[in-house]
């Protein structure tokens, strides 16, 4: 399943959780970003809730998510 997640992040934490998503298997890029949310991941799982839910949602300093999933 394809996906892109926005993710917020608390203050000075974007770079450290930044880090931490790159760095999982099945996201294939990641990028900080001015805005409403702190970060963009790009990704390509199976298990995209698991990824979201149980990884990137559980990091330290990570606020908020919204997964937008590929349609077309």
């Amino acid at each position: 399943m394809k996906a892109y997640v926005l993710i917020k992040t608390t203050g000075g934490k974007a770079r450290d959780v930044l880090d931490k998503i790159r760095a999982m298997d099945g996201v294939e890029e990641a990028s900080g970003t001015y805005g409403s949310f702190d970060i963009i991941a790009k990704m390509e799982v199976k298990d995209l809730a698991s990824l979201v839910i149980d990884e990137i949602r559980r990091l330290d300093g990570v606020v908020d998510t919204n997964t937008l999933i590929v349609a077309l």
